[in-house]
């Protein structure tokens, strides 16, 4: 593996304008298949999926689908099922001017039609994404997409498909409480089958971040997170997801700070109830607009991907990592006696959770340091059980204030061994 180039291919549709690359995915072969939009002489642009040869780039079969109203036509999604045909999502026109969500099934073979499923009231945008696609367990297609309706705005259209032949297992319009616009940007299906939306919510003229989670079996909504909302109350969008270990709900996004323009706020949200665990926010070098586009876990960690803005340099790329605490090893052996875990989050605001475990019970003394070796505060001093013993945080001295941002090291002390972790707050 050198990194090199294999292959590249340049495509250009007939009219010779106006094409985009929207979604890849790829099959257990390596083929891969593209979905997008093609400018269409007299018919405007329509939806496009093309099949590229994994091996040397060429074009294997390529379908373009439009609406009869001849207005932009595209697919905003695309994956791969289990039997290897590939599904796309987006929208059409139809006469009249009026915007249809289109999922669309083909052969991976040939690229021919297997099925189509359509659902009424999307949107007609061609610049913001408004269609993702999962494939559940056994094959069946989940479609989530930006809807429409004439007296309560934005909604969430999810819908369920049958894998063979596209009939509706369930499909759902959900409508927020205040019948304001509830828009999704992200959606994920959870390890067990069930699918999370995040995106925005408009409760009476205030913007915050909404999760929702829906049971993939029958689309029944499970929860609705507290909507998470900046320190102004202004603006506040969730813009990725994803799941960690456990079934955590991780969203994180763009959020107005007090005198910081946007930060990137990523929230923790239990996967069994929705309730709100923590909250981490992130301030640019220059407190202007700071954007994530993408959240990843993986080994324990959160890592989430976008854009800070500094005013030398305007935007540059940023990459956050915060320590979720869920990669730690097996408890010690008897003769370790006790062990500090990682503590969770990391970096943290306003609260984290410190824990050890303990092969027996054990005297232990846990601590709280400046790196200067200052004591801040004592967490814990007397006997533990053997086990797991977990300690809140609060970012307070002993006297009660709260200490400023930076890095501090937590030290643990048992049975003549040290064990120093460190931990950073936010601001």
């Amino acid at each position: 593996m050198t990194g090199e180039v294999l292959w590249s291919r340049l495509y250009q549709g007939a009219a010779g304008l106006d094409e985009a690359a929207l979604a890849v995915a790829a099959d257990a072969a390596g083929d891969v298949y593209y979905a997008g939009r093609v400018a269409v002489a007299g018919q405007g642009i329509q939806m496009l999926v093309m099949k590229l040869d994994g091996a040397d780039g060429s074009t294997v079969w390529t379908d373009i689908r439009g609406g009869s109203g001849g207005g932009d036509d595209l697919a905003w999604d695309i994956a791969v099922g289990p039997d290897g045909n590939p599904v796309a999502a987006g929208h059409t026109i139809e006469t009249g001017t009026v915007a249809r969500c289109l999922t669309r099934k083909l052969s991976g073979a040939s690229g021919a039609m297997l099925w189509e499923a359509t659902a009424a009231g999307a949107v007609n945008d061609v610049v913001s994404r408004s269609a993702w696609l999962a494939i559940a367990p056994g094959g069946d297609v989940v479609m989530a997409q930006r809807g429409y309706g004439s007296t309560n705005g934005y909604d969430v259209l999810v819908a369920r498909y049958g894998a063979t032949d596209g009939h509706v297992v369930w499909n759902v319009r959900h409508d927020g409480a205040t019948h304001g616009g509830d828009d999704p940007r992200a959606m994920i299906l959870t390890a067990a089958g069930d699918i999370v939306v995040a995106g925005v919510q408009d409760v009476w003229w205030n913007y915050s971040y909404m999760t929702l989670k829906f049971s993939g079996a029958s689309g029944a909504l499970l929860w609705q997170a507290p909507n998470y909302d900046g320190p102004p109350g202004w603006y506040d969008v969730a813009t990725a997801v994803a799941e960690a270990p456990g079934g955590l709900i991780v969203t994180t996004g763009l959020s107005d700070g007090s005198g910081t323009s946007w930060d990137i706020a990523t929230v923790g949200y239990d996967g069994t109830t929705g309730q709100k665990q923590w909250a981490l926010r992130y301030d640019g070098p220059s407190s202007q607009s700071d954007e994530p586009r993408a959240v990843v876990v993986g080994g324990g960690r959160i890592n989430v991907c976008g854009y800070a803005y500094a005013a030398a340099t305007g935007k540059d790329w940023v990459t956050l990592n915060y320590d979720l605490g869920l990669a730690t090893p097996a408890l010690p052996p008897v003769a370790t006696i006790a062990s500090l875990a990682a503590p969770w989050p990391n970096p943290f605001n306003p609260t984290t959770t410190i824990a050890f475990d303990l092969s027996v019970p054990a005297d232990v003394r846990v601590t709280i340091h400046a790196l200067d070796g200052a004591l801040v505060r004592t967490l814990f001093a007397g006997a533990a059980p053997a086990g797991r013993t977990s300690l809140p945080w609060d970012g307070r001295d002993r006297q009660g204030h709260t200490v400023a941002a930076g890095t501090y090291l937590v030290r643990l002390a048992s049975g003549g061994r040290t064990d120093v972790r460190p931990l950073t707050l936010l601001k």
